[in-house]
């Protein structure tokens, strides 16, 4: 090298955006994982609620102001909490979350899944979720699910304020049909299965439908919980199965 030349090195590389790191990560995990197309502060986060385990982060450390989530959903009904690692940009987090229609209560008692940090690089990460947790995090949900069941191939339907259905569900094949082929959302904040916000009462009836025939013939039953309220009772969202005997509550 001549005097006076210097080396130009290349500058480091940023961390990908966690929107980007999000759907990037999920791309490369087995299963068809599905990121939620939107970003929420944790400080705000009803979701955070639902975390299993936080793996190396305190759980004080969600009061943080100016950190933002996003969620990863898979079809059978497990979830990922996926956030920056405070103070390491060059690492995010990814967290299991509880499983579909599960409180923290149907999981007292077992060994959580434990979250961890990951390198902020989507294919290593992927690496390291599938190779530390993802098979752990499936088996210990069974337990949870099992806890979680009122009765053997039951699940619940109540009605939020928008008037459409919110499913609790707690069977993987069930959650499947609903999550890929029903057109329902896993909600990160209760764990319930429901249909998009954009979706008009008319094609929600018809989504909810044949969502319900279909999970009847599959041998499932679905309790109906009428609004105890009923100024806006969603009848048209009643299947003729509504009228036999409900089913039993939680």
């Amino acid at each position: 090298m001549s005097p006076g030349t210097h080396t130009i090195h290349p500058p480091e590389e940023l961390p990908l955006p966690l929107p980007e790191f999000a759907a990037a990560l999920a791309e490369h995990l087995p299963g068809r994982w599905l990121p939620d197309p939107t970003t929420t502060l944790i400080a705000d986060d009803p979701a955070s609620n639902r975390i299993w385990d936080s793996g190396p982060l305190p759980y004080a450390a969600f009061e943080t102001g100016d950190v933002r989530r996003a969620v990863l959903t898979s079809p059978h009904g497990l979830q990922l909490y996926v956030m920056p690692r405070p103070h390491r940009p060059e690492q995010y987090l990814v967290l299991p979350m509880l499983p579909a229609g599960t409180g923290h209560q149907h999981v007292t008692g077992l060994r959580a899944p434990r979250g961890i940090a990951v390198p902020a690089d989507p294919v290593r990460a992927a690496a390291a979720v599938r190779r530390r947790f993802l098979v752990d995090y499936r088996h210990r949900s069974l337990p949870a699910w099992q806890r979680a069941t009122p009765a053997r191939l039951h699940m619940e339907v109540r009605f939020g304020a928008d008037v459409l259905p919110r499913i609790t569900c707690t069977y993987g094949r069930a959650l499947a049909h609903l999550l890929t082929h029903g057109g329902f959302l896993l909600d990160p904040a209760t764990g319930e299965c429901h249909l998009p916000k954009d979706v008009s009462v008319e094609q929600g009836v018809r989504q909810f439908h044949r969502s319900v025939g279909r999970l009847e013939s599959l041998g499932f039953t679905v309790g109906i919980h009428r609004p105890i309220r009923p100024a806006r009772t969603p009848e048209r969202f009643l299947p003729p199965s509504a009228n036999r005997p409900q089913g039993r509550g939680r």
